[in-house]
């Protein structure tokens, strides 16, 4: 059978920069210049006739093509992601850099994340911050808060906590919210507060 599909390359800057919206911060993540991010997205939306960002002065914005492509581009590279994790442990996907805001401390299980072997495959290191500007600038790739907000154009999953009035709340950017590392830590976080 014969694949008729768009590189991987165009698919990769497409998918990064929409969950970024952002070639700048799309750039990053892929280690290459924001114009080579735009000229790979450009030239997928060449091959397949239809423009998949609204480039706005400040940003970009999904149009319903993207909006529609960009669920099954991402469930394509998480489904090659598991598939190479599978035969090659060792090539593990982008681990998570986690802020931890002070007054949540006490409600983690001692030594987090360390006190779980499986979360080594998840997250890198972490710092104690409750700064979001640091997720936005990608110093962070996701925040664990005891409340806040507003969080505007960040995800939010709420984790309740039974032992407390107070629930926390994983923050990071949309497109990191149904990844294997956010759920890894979510699933994590909520088996210890209930």
């Amino acid at each position: 059978m014969t694949y008729r599909l768009p590189s991987l390359n165009t698919l990769r800057a497409f998918e990064a920069a929409a969950r970024h919206l952002s070639f700048k911060y799309a750039a990053t993540e892929l280690g290459v210049t924001a114009g080579a991010v735009s000229q790979q997205v450009k030239k997928l939306e060449t091959s397949l006739g239809v423009t998949l960002f609204r480039r706005l002065p400040h940003g970009l914005l999904l149009t319903s093509e993207g909006e529609t492509y960009l669920p099954s581009i991402t469930k394509v590279f998480e489904d090659l992601t598991r598939a190479t994790e599978l035969i090659a442990p060792s090539i593990n996907s982008k681990k998570f850099m986690v802020g931890i805001c002070n007054s949540i401390k006490p409600m983690l299980p001692a030594n987090w994340p360390n006190h779980n072997e499986n979360l080594h495959h998840h997250i890198r290191d972490w710092a104690e911050t409750s700064d979001l500007e640091l997720l936005r600038s990608n110093e962070l790739d996701c925040m664990i808060r005891a409340a806040g907000g507003p969080y505007r154009d960040l995800a939010l999953i709420v984790i309740p906590n039974v032992s407390s009035a107070e629930d926390l709340h994983f923050v990071c950017k949309p497109g990191l919210a149904d990844c294997f590392q956010s759920k890894a830590i979510v699933r994590d976080l909520a088996l210890h507060l209930n």
